[in-house]
């Protein structure tokens, strides 16, 4: 028998880059921030940077920063701040099972991070009891205005909001979606439609693609033989066929190929029994997601003012203005003009984890 053996690198010759970031929660999700000029200049090396800090390909990503799922697998990358005050920054998704970063995407859990993470590091100066922090996406154009209590024009260090999805407090920041920078490319109806029609192996299903917070394909449940009130376990079914489904809204509304993280999929039907609102279950990456990214439920909120789409069918309008998402693990509120909706606020909250140097390996 021959036994084959990888030749390792010896101890102490392998090259190390220490890098600076700050670990923050933000709503249900964990993301490091980065600034530019702690990374490399070059894009490709900073793909290959994050990809090596959180451990990806490894399916536990075990020997980097990363927490094994899409909520915790995100960084955000700092540019600075405009004379006017807004942050400007790039959203990046670490894929877990493999050597890859998207960065044409948004994510309001890790927006909100960032808009405590700015007063946290100095970026903006707290202003009174409540300070406004803008930021601006670069690669998507998304505008978001975070608002976070400042008593006495003093950063929190912690606070006492406790949303569904989340077991500790955080800060609480409400975020602000604006309808005129929501859409990513172009169009909040790519197609013209509010309701399409796609055919996966054979089969017809309608849909609603809509680019607002980020691209989403939303489908009826009950279209899918699904309960969108149903259990992680009942859902298997979608979880199985959403690539396909995805690939196929990706081409009718015209997203660039290379992309896998959006459109973001998922199935919508009426709330449990005697609530009011809109159920929603959505795949993150290929995963069933544990509640539901912010911009996915701009996307929800948006069409659910739209006559004819798969949304506005399933929603029991309630007597007072804002819509209820009814979600895999509790739900999520939204202040909105469900009629015609020009902006939509969230409430979150935020917690500053970490000020950290993580050492990369050049391997």
């Amino acid at each position: 028998m021959t036994l084959l053996f990888r030749e390792e690198p010896q101890a102490g010759t392998l090259p190390v880059t220490p890098v600076p970031a700050t670990l923050v929660r933000g709503g249900t999700s964990k993301c490091w921030i980065f600034r530019d000029e702690d990374l490399p200049a070059d894009a490709l090396e900073t793909d290959r940077l994050l990809i090596r800090t959180f451990g990806s390909p490894d399916l536990r990503q075990i020997d980097g920063v990363g927490g094994a799922s899409s909520t915790t697998s995100k960084a955000i990358t700092v540019a600075g701040t405009d004379p006017d005050g807004t942050v400007r920054y790039r959203f990046a998704q670490v894929a877990i099972d493999k050597p890859a970063v998207e960065w044409a995407s948004n994510c309001g859990n890790c927006a909100t991070a960032l808009g405590l993470y700015a007063l946290h590091a100095g970026l903006v100066a707290p202003t009174g009891e409540v300070t406004r922090v803008p930021i601006l996406n670069t690669v998507t154009g998304l505008r978001l205005v975070c608002e976070i209590p400042t008593p006495g024009a003093q950063v929190p260090a912690y606070g006492g909001r406790r949303l569904d999805g989340q077991h500790y407090p955080g800060v609480p920041i409400d975020v602000i979606f604006q309808k005129a920078s929501w859409s990513s490319y172009g169009a909040q109806f790519p197609t013209g439609s509010a309701t399409d029609e796609l055919e996966v192996d054979g089969k017809r299903y309608q849909a609603t693609l809509i680019d607002a917070g980020a691209p989403a394909a939303l489908f009826d449940a009950q279209d899918l033989g699904l309960d969108a009130t149903g259990s992680e376990e009942a859902l298997e079914a979608l979880v199985r066929i959403a690539p396909q489904l995805r690939a196929a809204a990706a081409r009718l509304m015209g997203l660039p190929e290379n992309l896998t993280s959006i459109p973001k999929v998922g199935i919508v039907g009426p709330p449990p029994a005697g609530a009011t609102g809109v159920s929603a279950r959505m795949i993150s990456m290929t995963a069933l997601h544990p509640a539901i990214g912010l911009t996915s439920a701009v996307a929800v909120a948006a069409a659910s003012g739209t006559p004819g789409s798969v949304v506005q069918r399933s929603v029991i309008p309630a007597a007072e203005a804002g819509l209820f998402i009814h979600l895999l693990k509790g739900k999520t509120a939204l202040a909105l003009d469900a009629a015609d909706p020009a902006e939509v606020s969230f409430q979150r909250s935020a917690r500053v984890i970490s000020e950290s140097t993580i050492l990369v390996p050049s391997d």
